[in-house]
């Protein structure tokens, strides 16, 4: 196991005072985050609600370990465990006052929290078979314990840029080493163990694979490649744009051949300070050999046989078994005491067969070095925690974030479309046992959490737009970790509702289509693309909010879609949010437009742009479009018989309305991208009051016919400088008009508004206070309807 820093009881001891001046109001919400956040304490999407993110290198943990996390959590009234994308575990649910005994609890159990949040060196993964593999070049595990022991003591750890991420590959293959900011795979030369070393890699915005640093490094120079590439990152990394603070966008910026030759430099100068990561420690990974089978154990031998022959993995030392315990999306409930009772007892079963017999894989758990005799027993435990212990490996094997029911940056409900997929899969009545090795990877949003460009189906999270915003999903298919990686190919995108079938329907067509032998990656390198591409088509269209509302609500949701979030100052992205639908479609249809041929649908894009550009920038004057006339309608008054677009394009947009793609708009493309091109340009001289600088000098929001009717200001019974009613009015639209209302303001004056219970009441006030505002009351005044009191900054 790692070495916990010696300074880990000075931290907790640190963060209780923070936390007690934080509950005070003695210190702000961010000074306090700047604390915990690196301390792997986060903020869940309920406001003040937390969880304590444990550190477990390469997933290790004791089983006594995992025991003492289970019965922590029960005593600090935690319902939930996570296992994450990065092998650690997550204690979720906390109130705050919880967080700091807990963490003390777990220092006495030999965990900690530490670096498992903020910019920080993250968890360091492991190839989950490592040490029982029978193809590995050599066990890692080690190697991984040692280098995070001495990172971790290291203070410069904690203060770079932005995280930095590291993964070892044991066998040889690039697993996930080839998508971290320090990727590193197990080699042999000459009889000398070391590392091909791979730098830059990683998903969210830009991604990449990362780029060959060493061909091969000694594995004692481990320590020295991690200071130097610290040390090149907090010089080079891009410490005002946190979106570019990644070691990848360090190679955008300078090249590769450069940056390559700096990290060289900074090894070498490394070398000269730096120790040699000789000591590994104690770790003696050999199976225990005693166990006496249970006696008396009834169980379905059918579903035993079926549960080994898809669960269970001959390890490379005779005798013993590899198992994969399914932990679907990684969540572990512990508000069933008989379910808990059966965790425990199959923990306990597993530490009697050593101190490495648990690991934590990507949101699964890996049991291993279990003898051959103790597979009955371990099969009766496992069916008391899982009713169904031998269904088809691929629906338990998906992978995903946690989506926005609990991450304050998703957009989509990405495990619910998880459960979605396997309820659609296991009623399909496919053969999915020929789908055993494939990889479903699901995000909720772009960050890419939920590692989809790593996954031979990946999906992304996304907002899309017809008459009402809606959920769906970037589709990635067929990545390669083989010597030439490469992320997942974006097809095109489905939507939420759609997903689940478009899965189920290519593992149809692959089955139907392939022979005995074929591979599903290879399928989707080859007629499978095809195949996958057709599908997009199929599901392009989707029923409007009137004919199906099904389709406007994510799965596992009782409420209407929507990009507004439960954070502080979120009403704003979701703007932005809005905003940037348009901007991709007209990017979208504007590449269309270089390839596509057939003339009906090079009208249909064109009339699509002038779409777009018109609906951009409504949501930016408070305005809601219900219909396409609406948006076309609401563009002609607000923007350019306003002033804000140019009077030229009146007559396009206007044959947009009346003739939409009866209009052959190939004889005007060059006016059609002119717009979209202007109606950009204005978007960009916005600003944070949501003016344009071609604004007329009295200008105000118009109103029409979507607006609900507001009160005169001599109708209020209140002194505020002036009243606003935002009943009826949805996010972030209401959100929009309390900001233009605003900007009418001299500094100090006060605002009134009314809004409606739910999301309204939950996102308004924190985010005109996260603009700096202040609110000044916020009072229920009957069922439904809150007043707000609001004075400007």
């Amino acid at each position: 196991m790692f070495k916990i820093p010696e300074t880990i009881t000075q931290d907790i001891e640190k963060f209780d005072r923070l936390a007690k001046d934080y509950t005070q109001k003695k210190i702000s919400e961010t000074e306090f985050k700047a604390f915990r956040v690196p301390m792997g304490i986060y903020e869940q999407r309920k406001n003040e609600v937390y969880m304590a993110r444990i550190r477990a290198t390469g997933g290790v943990i004791r089983p006594s370990q995992l025991a003492a996390v289970i019965d922590i959590a029960l005593r600090h009234r935690s319902n939930l465990l996570h296992i994450t994308t990065r092998e650690e575990i997550q204690i979720q649910n906390l109130d705050l006052q919880e967080v700091k005994p807990l963490l003390d609890e777990l220092l006495e159990a030999g965990l900690a929290t530490k670096g498992g949040g903020g910019n920080t060196v993250r968890n360091i993964m492991v190839s989950a078979d490592s040490g029982v593999s029978e193809d590995e070049v050599f066990d890692t595990t080690p190697y991984a314990m040692a280098l995070t022991s001495k990172v971790l003591a290291e203070p410069d750890s904690y203060r770079m840029p932005r995280k930095m991420k590291i993964a070892f590959s044991s066998n040889g293959k690039l697993d996930y080493a080839a998508v971290n900011d320090v990727g590193l795979t197990a080699t042999i030369v000459d009889g000398r163990r070391g590392f091909i070393v791979y730098a830059g890699g990683g998903g969210g915005a830009r991604p990449t694979v990362g780029w060959k640093l060493f061909d091969f490094m000694p594995a004692e120079e481990l320590f020295i490649l991690v200071e130097a590439m610290k040390a090149f990152f907090s010089d080079y990394g891009n410490r005002k744009n946190r979106s570019q603070a990644r070691i990848r966008f360090i190679f955008y910026k300078l090249g590769a051949e450069k940056t390559l030759q700096l990290i060289r430099e900074y090894f070498e100068k490394a070398r000269a300070t730096q120790p040699l990561l000789t000591d590994l420690g104690e770790w003696d990974e050999r199976p225990a050999a005693d166990y006496k089978p249970a006696e008396g154990l009834t169980y379905d031998e059918k579903t035993y046989l079926l549960w080994k022959k898809r669960y269970v993995t001959r390890q490379r030392q005779e005798g013993y078994n590899s198992i994969t315990l399914p932990v679907f999306l990684g969540n572990v409930a512990l508000d069933d005491p008989s379910k808990v009772a059966a965790w425990k007892e199959l923990i306990g079963l597993a530490a009697r067969f050593g101190e490495h017999t648990v690991r934590f894989t990507p949101q699964n758990i890996r049991l291993r070095n279990i003898p051959d005799a103790a597979l009955p027993e371990l099969f009766t435990i496992i069916s008391r925690i899982d009713d169904n212990p031998a269904e088809p490996v691929i629906v338990n094997n998906m992978l995903s974030c946690t989506g926005s029911d609990t991450c304050r940056l998703g957009l989509c409900l990405s495990k619910g479309l998880a459960r979605a997929i396997r309820k659609k899969l296991l009623a399909s009545g496919l053969d999915l046992d020929r789908f055993s090795s494939v990889s479903i990877h699901v995000s909720g949003c772009p960050n890419t959490c939920g590692q989809p460009l790593w996954a031979d189906l990946g999906f992304i999270g996304k907002v899309l737009r017809n008459d009402h915003v809606y959920p769906a999903y970037q589709v990635l298919i067929g990545a390669r970790r083989d010597k030439e990686p490469k992320f997942g190919e974006v097809i095109g995108v489905v939507s939420a509702r759609d997903i689940p079938a478009f899965v189920t329907d290519l593992f149809k067509a692959y089955l139907d289509s392939a022979g005995e032998e074929a591979d599903f990656r290879s399928y989707l390198h080859g007629d499978g693309r095809q195949e996958a591409l057709q599908l997009i088509e199929k599901y392009k269209d989707i029923p409007s909010f009137d004919d199906d509302k099904n389709y406007y609500f994510d799965w596992g949701a009782d409420q209407i879609f929507s990009v507004v979030k439960s954070g502080q100052a979120e009403c704003a992205a979701g703007v932005f949010d809005m905003i940037k639908v348009d901007l991709d479609a007209i990017k979208a249809d504007r590449k269309a437009l270089e390839t596509e041929n057939d003339a009906t649908r090079r009208n249909e894009l064109l009339y699509e742009i002038v779409f777009s550009a018109s609906r951009m920038l409504l949501v930016t004057r408070g305005l809601d479009p219900s219909s396409v006339d609406d948006v076309f309608s609401m563009f002609l008054k607000d923007f350019i018989d306003a002033g804000l677009v140019d009077k030229k394009y009146r007559n396009l947009v206007e044959t947009a309305r009346s003739e939409k793609t009866a209009f052959d708009f190939s004889t005007r493309q060059d006016e059609i991208y002119a717009l979209a091109d202007d109606v950009t340009e204005l978007y960009k001289s916005m600003d944070d009051s949501l003016q344009f600088k071609k604004v007329p000098a009295k200008e105000t929001p118009s109103e029409d016919a979507s607006r609900t009717a507001e009160k005169p200001e001599e109708d209020s019974p209140s002194k505020a400088t002036r009243f606003k009613d935002l009943r009826g009015v949805a996010c972030p639209m209401n959100f929009v008009r309390v900001k233009l209302e605003l900007a009418t303001l001299a500094s100090g004056d006060t605002l009134e508004i009314l809004l409606d219970d739910g999301q309204p009441i939950q996102n308004v006030p924190r985010s005109v206070a996260g603009e700096g505002h202040t609110v000044l009351s916020q009072e229920k005044e009957s069922d439904g309807v809150w007043k707000v009191l609001i004075k400007k900054k």
